[in-house]
């Protein structure tokens, strides 16, 4: 699952410990909670390696799932998300939950970097913004990179297949893929791997909506990165529009050059022009059959 740490209205890396999992920002219970835990959070999200616990009783109806109960990080896990807890389970705490506020000390998270409220390119988080390709001849053709955590990674080729390029390529506005390529086609990426055996069904608006399993285990290298080759047209793009590029947001396709669009431009041009003369043939043709 696509898994994500935040601290809700956080102002300096200080505010209210949620976790996002399955589609849904949700909160964490405090039972067992220990400062190693404190610690690791705070590190997951940039925020230094270190800082302390506040608990505030919510009783009645509260809003959002609380997906997870007894974290129990230790000395031994290094990252919160190999910390054992209870089964992932929206109803794991009672309806008197603890909520948990964090405060974290030391190196500062950068804002623009703040996970769950910053896109690398905008305020406005949107499923485009967090994907790219690198590498590649155009913007529709490449190593495909994600967005996660405040920095680009890459994905695990294991199990990559076109269903999983035909979600990439439309997340990225570029058509239908045309190929899937594998250990790192585009050259080696750097930073983390981010997702690993991704399995979509082809259908999904985003690969952050397919199923696969975070990239942290260190099954994989950036020698099996992914790629795609997309087509480049938007779905909505017309061929009159390819070609002449009257809607800026259409894409030539991937691998095209203004040779071969020049080619297919003379080649209906030459259509029109061979059927116009076979029309003034046959008009001529009509007019001396009538003068004799």
């Amino acid at each position: 699952e696509f898994m994500a740490l935040r601290l809700e209205n956080s102002n300096n890396c200080s505010g209210h410990l949620q976790i996002f999992y399955n589609g849904t920002w949700g909160s964490v219970c405090s039972n067992s909670m220990t400062p190693k835990t404190v610690s690791l959070v705070c590190k997951e999200l940039g925020c230094g390696d270190r800082g302390y616990l506040e608990t505030h009783l919510l009783s009645g109806r509260v809003s959002g799932p609380a997906w997870l109960d007894h974290v129990e990080c230790g000395e031994r896990n290094s990252s919160f998300w190999q910390c054992p807890s209870s089964p992932w389970d929206p109803q794991s705490c009672n309806n008197l939950r603890d909520e948990i506020h964090i405060t974290c000390r030391g190196k500062q998270l950068d804002p623009n970097l703040a996970l769950g409220t910053r896109c690398p390119n905008s305020t406005s988080c949107t499923d485009r913004e967090k994907i790219r390709v690198v590498g590649g001849e155009n913007r529709c053709q490449g190593r495909v990179e994600l967005w996660f955590r405040g920095s680009w990674g890459t994905v695990c080729d294991d199990s990559w297949d076109m269903q999983d390029a035909e979600v990439a390529c439309r997340q990225l506005g570029c058509g239908p893929a045309v190929s899937v390529l594998d250990e790192a086609a585009f050259g080696e990426g750097t930073g983390p791997i981010w997702l690993e055996q991704v399995e979509c069904r082809g259908t999904e608006a985003a690969l952050q909506d397919c199923w696969a399993q975070p990239g942290d285990s260190g099954g994989c290298r950036h020698k099996e990165d992914a790629a795609v080759n997309c087509s480049g047209l938007a779905a909505w793009c017309s061929p009159f529009c390819a070609l002449t590029h009257a809607d800026p947001t259409c894409i030539p396709p991937a691998g095209s050059g203004s040779v071969s669009l020049m080619t297919i431009s003379c080649i209906i041009l030459g259509a029109l022009l061979c059927l116009l003369l076979a029309l003034l043939a046959g008009q001529v043709q009509r007019a001396r059959a009538l003068h004799r």
